[in-house]
Order: structure tokens, then sequence, then C-alpha cells
């Protein structure tokens, strides 16, 4: 539904997408067509479980390691402001990574692929202090 609203959204030339808060921007496992540059507004990046894994701002990128490596979405994007976004389209982020220096890719990559494995590294963390906080003996 949302690349169908991108879509539609390039179709009028225009080349923003605003959402309100608490819109999701992408879930977990959909297709990863576009990363976005934030103009205005902030954006939570959520792990599978829900664990807030940071926030996004003006002037940052998210959502480029899956069109980057070919993957689905690894986390959830969901805006905590209203926010305008500029959706950056595979094909771009691809030429970009291909004509970039071979040392630059190689670190881009590398970078890429470490960020998933901490995202699922701090979910893992979050379940074992959740399962541990809720051992713990409070009672008096």
């Amino acid at each position: 539904m949302r690349e169908k609203k991108i879509m539609e959204v390039k179709k009028l030339g225009i080349d923003q997408l605003k959402f309100s808060k608490g819109s999701k921007i992408y879930s977990k496992g959909e297709k990863a067509h576009f990363a976005y540059y934030v103009h205005s507004g902030k954006v939570n990046i959520y792990s599978p479980g829900g664990l807030l894994l940071g926030q996004i701002g003006e002037g940052e990128i998210f959502g480029e390691r899956g069109p980057s490596l070919d993957e689905s979405r690894s986390v959830t994007a969901e805006a905590s402001t209203n926010c305008i976004l500029y959706p950056i389209n595979e094909k771009t982020i691809k030429k970009k990574i291909r004509d970039a220096d071979p040392v630059v890719r190689a670190i881009m990559r590398s970078l890429l692929i470490r960020l998933n494995d901490i995202n699922m590294k701090s979910e893992d963390f979050w379940r074992s202090l959740n399962v541990m906080t809720s051992l713990s003996d409070d009672k008096d």
C-alpha cells in the first residue's frame, strides 16, 4: 500500500512524502524499494519485538540497508512527529554505491551488515533483560 502511494506521488513529480505522527512508514518484512531522507520531523526505528532502536532526525537517512543489500526490511519505521521525507529509490542507491570508491563500498557493506547484527543483538538483550526482571523477587 505504501509503495503504491509512493508510486502515485512519483507520478505527480513530487518527491516528498508526508507522514503524520504515529504513521507507519514501513514494517519489518516488507520489500525495501526506498531509503528515506528526513527533511523535517523525526522517525522512530523499532525492532521486530517493539524495542526502540533509535530515532532519526532532520538531515539523516534511514531505510538504506534493505535496498543496498537486496533484503527485505529488518525493522519497522514510524513517524514520531509529523514529518516530510524524500524517498531515494533503489536504483539511485545502487548507482551511488556502484560509483563509489571500492574501499568506501566495502566499508558501507560492512557497516550495513553490522547494523543488522547489532539490531538483532539489542533485541535479544532486551528480551533477556525482561525475562530476568520478571524472575526477580521484589516481594517483601
